[in-house]
Order: structure tokens, then sequence, then C-alpha cells
């Protein structure tokens, strides 16, 4: 029947609702204006925050903006959204409406709407104000966020930063030392050091041909008078570095205040240990310190290997009928390796009561310190109360070296107390020194004494024997020579070379390395000391510390793998004001080597010289000698395989012999036979 029914009003009705419309889209277009310009407005405001904001760089600045116009966008959107919902909502009650109600009601209807649509305006605007508050925290946070971000590193991601200089800050005590001049004449005489040393060792010094003391050895002496003095008032001893040039007389610096200090001691115990790297010079070191404590009851020590295990025991402990331990010996000169084997194994052997740990050659590893009593490895923190219950004080530590490390990681293993560095800078005799100026350029270097000369020659590594020749025959009087090679088998092979080189002149040439036995390297030290040997080969066993007297020429046969050992070795000459040459033998591709070994160490790099040496192998008949020399050789390696074929025989032979003693003393015993 609804098919039949007439409508009267449908078309009023389809104007109406087109009215209604119309006024919808005219309220939309209306809100969208006025969230336009509010937007507009929000965007003049960050603008002008941002512009007044002078720390933030332009590109945080314009993801911001970007940041707050989509944030802006999306809340017009979703209000759009919001709008249109209701508009739809209103539009279908209209409908409903205009069916049932007059064109007057109508009218009533639209104002209604209006105040409705006014209504939903005034709620959007106070979400609007919601969001933007909501928005501006989430920017302050977004912030935070992108602040605590910037502080670690994106793996992948470059940074447009520009990156620190990192600058190297030392200790207090490293890069403010006291400074010490190298120039060895500028010592004070012995008069002067009569209120700091006692006369009896005035007496041997001058007796020694002493008249005066270098610079090192004075400012040392008196800076460990005055620790000894702060000691008897209950302080703490300092520790003290030294850096010196070689020759320039470290060892006297310590031995003498040391043997002053100990001399009135009236029950004999470790005091003092005095620990170096090699044999020969703790040998060395032995003898001084024997000299310097003739005139008292103190009583040396020394304990390096060159005597047994056994001998060394009975040399430095003694047991009496009650079973208990003494000391006899106030002064111990040590090998590292030996003096732990006397730690762990000689029953006994406290160093419970030492007063000063030498380390000479400080450069060198020390791990053993770890094996020492607590209080002299590492002292504990200096507080008061440790001051006063500690019954030891802690053993003062005196570290000396030509290439001491600056390396604070490396000094703190040595757990340093309150430590003092002593060093010297090396300068021209003419100029004047400002010490002040000077103490800060000084840290990182390694010093040479003034009266060394270096030089260096380039040649192909199958010259370099020559090189040496000519060096060695440059003049008419062959000087007195050190050679240093790399290794013992270097050390053997040059030395028999030389020797026939040098055979025609009456040289003796000897060589030293770690092969020999100790009472064969002694001898050979004392023949090159007295001048029986001329020229002495050796490998790196005689680079430290040795004072061998009017050495004239030091030649580096092989490049050292480090700047200390170049130190080292060129330390050989050039010892207590006497002049010295020290030269290096390079091949090709060893130059840019050695230039930058020693630039690194800020030294100068010396002319490299290149010589004619063709006609010199031609007069020497090079290829003739070399012939020899493996003859030699050869007879040499025969030789020992008879030795060791010789020994065999002779085990066997025992061997033997001892199974029919056996046979013999038990004939019904089983016979057992032993696999060689």
């Amino acid at each position: 029947m609804s098919l039949f029914v007439i409508n009267r009003y449908e078309d009023e009705s389809k104007k109406e609702v087109e009215n209604k419309t119309n006024h919808f889209s005219e309220l939309l277009k209306r809100i969208e204006e006025r969230k336009r310009q509010r937007a507009a407005v929000n965007n003049k405001s960050t603008l002008n925050k941002d512009e007044n904001n002078l720390e933030e760089p332009k590109k945080k600045k314009k993801k911001k903006l970007l940041e707050a116009e989509k944030s802006n966008d999306l809340h017009t959107e979703d209000k759009i959204v919001s709008s249109e919902k209701i508009d739809e909502h209103t539009i279908e009650t209209a409908k409903v409406s205009t069916k049932k109600k007059k064109k007057k009601k109508d009218i009533k209807d639209i104002d209604k709407f209006d105040s409705i649509a006014t209504d939903n305006n005034i709620d959007l605007e106070e979400k609007d104000k919601n969001l933007a508050e909501e928005n501006n925290d989430d920017k302050d946070t977004t912030n935070k966020e992108t602040s605590l971000q910037s502080n670690f590193i994106i793996l992948g991601a470059k940074s447009r930063k520009k990156q620190r200089e990192v600058k190297r800050v030392l200790p207090d005590w490293l890069a403010h030392p006291e400074i010490i001049s190298a120039d060895l004449n500028s010592g004070p005489p012995l008069e002067e050091l009569e209120s700091v040393l006692e006369t009896k060792l005035i007496e041997i010094l001058r007796a020694n041909g002493i008249i005066k003391l270098f610079p090192v050895q004075s400012n040392i002496i008196k800076w460990l008078h005055q620790c000894n003095i702060n000691r008897k008032m209950g302080w703490w001893p300092r520790d003290t570095c030294v850096s010196a040039p070689t020759g320039s007389g470290k060892t006297l610096a310590y031995v003498l205040p040391i043997v002053q200090e100990l001399q009135t001691r009236f029950v004999p115990k470790i005091r003092c240990l005095v620990v170096l790297p090699v044999q020969e010079l703790a040998a060395q070191i032995h003898k001084v310190m024997v000299t310097y404590t003739s005139h008292t009851d103190l009583k040396v020590g020394l304990l390096s290997g060159a005597s047994s295990f056994e001998q060394e025991q009975k040399s430095i402990i003694k047991k009496t009928e009650r079973g208990k331990y003494l000391s006899t010996v106030d002064i111990i000169i040590a090998t590292p390796g030996r003096l732990l084997d006397h730690i762990l194994k000689t029953p006994g052997f406290s160093l419970d009561y030492l007063r000063f740990l030498v380390i000479d050659e400080a450069d060198r590893a020390a791990e053993w310190l770890q094996y020492l009593p607590e209080p002299h490895s590492r002292p504990p923190v200096l507080t008061l109360g440790n001051m006063r219950s500690s019954k030891i004080i802690p053993a003062q530590k005196l570290l000396f070296s030509a290439t001491l490390s600056q390396d604070p990681e490396k000094l703190s293993r040595l757990g340093l107390f309150q430590p003092k560095l002593f060093t010297t800078v090396v300068t021209d005799k003419d100029t004047d020194i400002n010490l002040d100026k000077v103490a800060g350029d000084f840290v990182g270097r390694y010093t040479s004494p003034g009266e060394l000369t270096e030089l260096a020659v380039e040649c192909s590594p199958s010259y370099k024997p020559i090189v040496l020749y000519q060096l060695l025959t440059r003049h008419d009087i062959i000087p007195k020579t050190l050679v240093f090679t790399n290794s013992g088998q270097h050390a053997h092979r040059l030395a028999l070379l030389m020797q026939l080189f040098l055979s025609e002149r009456n040289v003796v040439v000897g060589e030293l390395s770690a092969q020999l036995v100790s009472k064969q390297r002694e001898g050979i030290l004392g023949k090159f000391a007295n001048g029986k040997i001329h020229v002495l080969i050796s490998s790196d066993a005689l680079a430290r510390g040795l004072d061998i007297l009017d050495v004239q020429l030091v030649v580096s046969y092989d490049l050292p793998k480090h700047i200390k050992g170049y130190i080292h070795r060129a330390g050989r000459t050039g010892r207590a004001g006497k002049p010295g040459t020290a030269v290096s033998i390079l091949t090709a591709n060893q130059v840019e080597i050695f230039k930058q070994m020693l630039s690194g160490a800020h030294k100068v790099v010396p002319n490299i010289e290149q010589m004619n040496l063709h006609a010199i192998a031609n007069a020497v008949n090079y290829e003739g000698q070399l012939a020899k020399l493996t003859e030699i050789l050869e007879k040499e390696k025969n030789e020992s395989l008879e030795r060791t074929k010789a020994t065999k025989r002779r085990r066997v032979a025992n061997m033997t012999k001892n199974k029919t003693l056996g046979l013999r003393d038990f004939p019904n015993s089983p016979i057992v036979f032993i696999n060689d």
C-alpha cells in the first residue's frame, strides 16, 4: 500500500534538507578557517622561540618545526573527522524531524542545531588546548630524549661534530720535575758536601781520584739526606725517580747516602736491596758497594747466579744452634730471577726490615715486586691511622735509568709513594739554561751525554763487515771499540771474520754473549778492560749500565729494535765527561726506521754517510776471507758433533759399568734392560 501513498510535502522536505546541508557546510568551513588561524599562530610562536634559542643548531630547529606542523595537521584531521561524524548524526535527526513536524518547528530545530554546533565548537576548542598542552609535553620529553641520545655514539653513523684533541695530562710530579744540569763540569767540589757526607766517605772518594761530584750525585745526595731526617721525625720517605744520561754518575748517587745511613746499625739485617737486570752489572755494583763500605761493619751480598745457589744461601743466611735463622748481610745486590729463587726457596730470607729498595735500569719489567712484603711492594694510603698503626715504615724506592718511562700506567705498577722526579737537560755548553722553561719540554725525552757524537752509515747487507773494518782502521791507531749485534750467533761469526781481517795488524778481537759461561764472560771483560782485547763484539748483554773505562767507539752493527736499546748501547762511550763516538750501520730499508726512532724520542737525526766499499773489499780480499770463515764454521760444527758423540759414548759406558756391577753384587736378581 505504501506504493500508492501520496506525499504532499515531498518537494518541500527536499528543499529544507538542502538548506540545512548548505548551512552545515558553511559551519564546517568556518571551523576549518579557525583551525588554520590557530595553526598559523602556533607556528609563529614556535618560530619566535626557535629564533630566540641561539644554542640549538639549525637542523634541530627545522626538525622541531616539521614535527609541530605534523602534529597540528594530525589534530586538525582528527577534529574534522569528529565534526563530520557529528554533522552526519544531526542530519539524520533532522531528516526524521522534517517528516513529522512543520516549517515553524523546523526553524526552531535550525536554531537548536546552531547552538549544538557552537557547543561542539567550544568542546573542540577545549580539546585543542588540551592537545596543544600534551603536544608541548611530548616536545619536552622528545627534547630530553634527544639530548640524552646525543651523549651516545651511534654505530655506523658519521658524527658531524668536530672531534676534540686528546691532550696528555700527566701527574704533577711527572709534569714538573726537578731539573739537573747535564754539564758534568758544573758539579760542586767535595768541600761543599762536608755538611752532608762524613769525612771517611770523602777520604775514600779522594783516594779514588774524585775531586768533585757530578750534578746528579750532589742533588740526589742532598735530597736523600733530607729524606732520612724526615724519616727520623716519623714521616714516610718519598720515593725518588732519576732520569739522567749514561755515565752521569747515578751509581754513587745512591751508594754514598745509603752507606752513610746504614753504617750505624747494631744487628745485621737486610736493609737495602739493589736490583739490576744482568749479572755483569750486578757484579760491577757489588764491587762499588764493597769499596765504599770497607770502613764500616756493613756486609754486602751478591745474588746473581755467578755462584751456586747453595753457596749464595750460606753467604747471606746463618742457622743458629737453636734453629733460628740470622742474616749475615746488610746490603744485597741481586738480579730479578735469582732474587725470586731466594724469596721462595731460602729459609730465613726476610725483607721485612728494608729501608732502601734501589731499582737500577728501572724501565725493565718489575713483576718481582709483588713477592716483596706488603708495605714495601705497595705502601698503604697515607693516613694518621696508618702511620700510627704500621709497625714497619715502607721502604724508600729509588729508581734510576737513562730511559726512565714517563708512562703513568707503567709507573703506577711500581707502587710509588708521593714520588719526586729528577731529570737532566742536554744543551750546548755555550748557551745559558733557563731551567723553568725547559722543565715542561723534558717529559717524554730520552737523554744522552753531551760529550757523545752520533753518526750513521748506510750500505748493503753484504758489505756491513767492510763498513766495520773501515770504521776500525780509519785512523792509524785502532780505538778501544765495542760492537753490538742482536744475537750471539751474529757476534760469533762477526768476531771470527774481524779477527781474519785484523790479524795482520796484531789486533785481538773478542766476543761476548749469553752462550758463554759467567766465568768466561768475566775473564773476557777483564781482558777488555785491561786493554788485552782491543775490539769486543757483544750481544745486548753488555748494553746496560756497565762502566768500561776508555771506550772510544761504539758500533751498532745490527739496528736495535727500540730506542731504549740504542740509548743504552751508545751510552757505553762518552761517559764521565770523556768524549766518545757512536756509529749505527744501516741497510737501505732501515734508514727510515732509524729516523723515525730517533725523531720519536726528540733526538737529532745524524747525517747518514754512504761509503765507496768496492775498493776496500778488494784490498782486504773479502771473498777469500768469507771462504775461510765458512771453513772455520764447518770445522767448529764437526768438532761440536764429535763432542756430543763422545759424551753419549761415555754415558753408555757408565750405564753398562753400573749394570755389570749390579749383577756382581746381586747375581740371582732378574736382568732388566733399559732402552736409551
